[in-house]
């Protein structure tokens, strides 16, 4: 990656020529720590092929560039892997033509995208983000304004304040909405007192959720979740529950919304994790990441005509949703997506790379408690006393980037066009490093 800005001096040297050890320690010093990064590891840029990464990392002998597989696609964010020729060559010609515009001009890429959106999604109405947070605070909103119009058991409205009903070990964002949505006491610390009319139940439980509509009688307006828990280590539901919560919601004039930010676009092996289980069309969906093939940051708020007619001019905006190249990125994913029939590829991939890295469990069931999955969003849970974090780190030292979640989930969710070499890669990278990781003698690192 050869641009101008590699020459440009900063700290009195050129980015190029900036050490390992310098990146690590800017980021240590002047950036917010809100993630626990790798040390010892930069990444150049995308490698010889589209599932690999090009890193330069530190050895003994000094600092050497070599090439990893992607095992985790910026946690579903990048289908077609990096330095597609299509999303790239494409992407350059248009940021070379223009740059943005507000949304009070239109521009000639939104009115397709839409369109597309709607045939795709089989959603009725957009509200375009940019970050998957946006389209959840946005969906938080709409299930407000409907909840003060039609909620309540007699569909006239909830007059005292609506209670949304979320998950326990949910992923929804970082906004203060999203934040209240769940309860992770990490994500909370020092933010209360959060946003009222919120209430967890266990993911997978609904007696649980029906004791919660007869507490709450008339004043539940929507259960809010992920098809699959992601985050929380790619917990997956029983094959009725979903559809159980949409009967109940229709039943209690409530609305069903899901989170698709990960799951959606071909993740699952479908189109959304919600055609997966054969439910009928959720009121509200949510999708992000991979919107956009990894790009940029694109994101919407996707719901029925009656709901998302409550937005009017000036109760809610966003400057760069649906903007010029957010809209033109969006439909060349989708343009992408169907013309290499990328769903049938996730459903074909996932399968593949779910039994080997099942095969390799198997050769340490004092280790792996359980492989779980659906298309190409798979985590391999190990037993509380090894650490996952170590897990990762060892999987990087084989040649693969995954990531851990939740201490004892390793998520695997690398770019779904991915050949079989690569998925067998990741599975050795599995099999080294499960024999070598060892149990927790001290305290567990934090993430």
């Amino acid at each position: 990656m050869n641009t101008i800005i590699e020459n440009y001096k900063v700290s009195g040297k050129p980015i190029k020529d900036w050490t390992i050890k310098e990146h690590n320690a800017a980021l240590d010093s002047l950036g917010a720590r809100i993630y626990k990064p790798f040390h010892g590891v930069v990444v150049l840029g995308g490698g010889s092929k589209p599932y690999m990464l090009k890193i330069r990392k530190e050895t003994g002998n000094g600092e050497e560039e070599l090439e990893i597989v992607d095992g985790l696609a910026c946690y579903s964010a990048v289908p077609f892997g990096h330095k597609d020729p299509i999303i790239t060559e494409n992407v350059n010609k248009f940021i070379a033509g223009m740059a943005t515009i507000p949304r009070s001009i239109s521009h000639s890429y939104l009115g397709p995208w839409l369109v597309k959106l709607q045939e795709f999604t089989r959603m009725d109405m957009f509200l375009p983000k940019s970050s998957g947070t946006e389209a959840n605070e946005a969906a938080i909103k709409a299930i407000r304004k409907w909840a003060r119009h039609y909620g309540g058991s007699d569909g006239k409205g909830i007059k005292g304040t609506p209670i949304i009903i979320t998950a326990h070990n949910a992923f929804h964002g970082r906004g203060l909405g999203s934040t209240a949505m769940m309860d992770d006491p990490t994500t909370r610390k020092d933010l209360e007192p959060l946003m009222a009319g919120f209430e967890q139940v266990p993911f997978n439980d609904l007696d649980a959720l029906a004791v919660k509509f007869k507490e709450h009688d008339g004043d539940i307006a929507a259960v809010f979740i992920e098809p699959i828990q992601a985050e929380a280590g790619i917990f997956i539901p029983d094959d009725n529950y979903l559809s159980d919560v949409q009967k109940l919601c229709k039943a209690n004039n409530a609305l069903f919304v899901l989170d698709e930010i990960q799951t959606g676009y071909c993740r699952t092996g479908y189109d959304f994790a919600w055609q997966l289980y054969g439910l009928e069309k959720p009121d509200l969906i949510t999708i992000g990441k991979a919107m956009s093939s990894g790009v940029l940051p694109v994101s919407s708020l996707c719901g029925k005509k009656e709901i998302m007619d409550l937005f009017e001019p000036h109760g809610e905006g966003s400057t760069f949703g649906g903007y010029p190249l957010a809209s033109f990125v969006g439909l060349l994913t989708i343009h992408e997506l169907e013309k290499r029939n990328i769903t049938n590829l996730s459903a074909e991939n996932g399968r593949y790379l779910k039994e080997r890295l099942e095969q390799v469990a198997k050769k340490y069931p004092n280790k792996v408690k359980e492989v779980r999955g659906r298309g190409m969003l798979i985590g391999v849970e190990i037993y509380p006393n090894y650490d996952g974090h170590q897990l990762s780190m060892n999987m990087l030292e084989n040649g693969v980037y995954a990531k851990e979640t939740h201490e004892t989930n390793l998520r695997v969710a690398p770019p779904i066009v991915i050949e079989k070499e690569g998925m067998d890669k990741i599975a050795s990278a599995l099999d080294a490093s499960l024999d070598s990781l060892q149990e927790i003698t001290g305290m567990r690192i934090s993430c």
